[in-house]
């Protein structure tokens, strides 16, 4: 057909049809050269924030003790609190009953209390004493109580929860209930009379250059005698809490052993009034002084004399 002899209204339309394909087809282009994506890819979510540490933590502590044997050091970290991941220590010479976060730094933790079946882990608790032991070059933090923090913790039947909140804590230094109801204690665990109190009414411990001793009963509030460890040479004791009320030495069943000339034929004995008894053995005779720490019999209704 002859293009003139088309109608106007087709080349019209023929036209507009050119012109918009030309148009899809820049606009196609463009999109291609800008190399944008088709779909805008969504930003990653962030990261849950850290959880605050409540107090101190072990870092920012071990910097305020420094050597440990700054002045005032107690002044300073008394009533503070702290969060620690306490574990037991694994070397040897470590105090009795005490745990560690760091084994090697000479920082040892002793809990007042404990939490049920607490044996280590995150602990959020106060600072109640602090002590530098010269020799063997030990820091001790005394804790309020050590328990499974919160966040960690096992929700407890509020009856659970009841019993325990209503029976008496018991000091790491202590043995709780262990020795009830024998001869000079009571249904608790409590000595009442030293002097009738039996060798293996309290719970053996091992302390200092591996010695073996007993501690029974339950200290007072504020008790000096929660500052020593079974080991301790009778110098260092009264080094740690001063001179006893009253002190003396008996025999041992040794003692009448023919041709036994070994260390264990008498034990010192020392008593502190308002605190308890400390035994010693290993002390020649005539030279008491020279033994070591080896039974703790707390009573806080000690009278002082033998």
């Amino acid at each position: 057909m002859n293009p003139r002899t088309i109608p106007f209204p087709a080349l019209a339309l023929t036209a507009a049809v050119a012109l918009l394909a030309a148009g899809c087809s820049s606009t196609a282009n463009k999109s291609a050269d800008s190399g944008a994506p088709a779909q805008a890819t969504a930003a990653p979510p962030a990261p849950p924030p850290k959880p605050m540490i409540e107090g101190m933590g072990y870092d920012e502590l071990a910097g305020v003790l420094g050597d440990g044997a700054g002045k005032g050091l107690k002044q300073d970290l008394v009533g503070k609190t702290v969060t620690l991941s306490l574990s037991k220590p694994s070397g040897r010479g470590a105090p009795a009953g005490t745990y560690v976060v760091s084994d090697g730094d000479s920082t040892y933790f002793r809990c007042r209390a404990v939490g049920g079946g607490f044996s280590g882990g995150e602990v959020v608790t106060k600072i109640r004493d602090y002590r530098y032991v010269a020799k063997p070059l030990q820091r001790i933090v005394d804790l309020d109580r050590c328990a499974v923090a919160a966040s960690a913790e096992p929700a407890r039947p509020a009856a659970a929860a009841t019993t325990a909140a209503a029976a008496p804590a018991a000091s790491s230094g202590g043995a709780g209930t262990v020795g009830a109801g024998k001869p000079g204690m009571d249904a608790r665990g409590n000595v009442v009379d030293s002097s009738k109190v039996e060798a293996g009414s309290g719970r053996t411990v091992k302390g200092l250059n591996d010695y073996e001793g007993e501690i029974t009963g339950n200290p007072g509030p504020g008790s000096k005698f929660t500052r020593l460890q079974i080991g301790m040479p009778t110098r260092q004791v009264t080094d740690l809490i001063g001179p006893p009320t009253d002190q003396g030495v008996y025999v041992t069943g040794k003692a009448f052993i023919p041709f036994y000339f070994g260390s264990d034929r008498h034990r010192y004995e020392m008593t502190y009034k308002g605190q308890g008894r400390l035994v010693f053995a290993g002390g020649g005779m005539g030279d008491y002084s020279s033994g070591n720490l080896i039974w703790i019999i707390h009573n806080p209704n000690e009278a002082g004399y033998r």
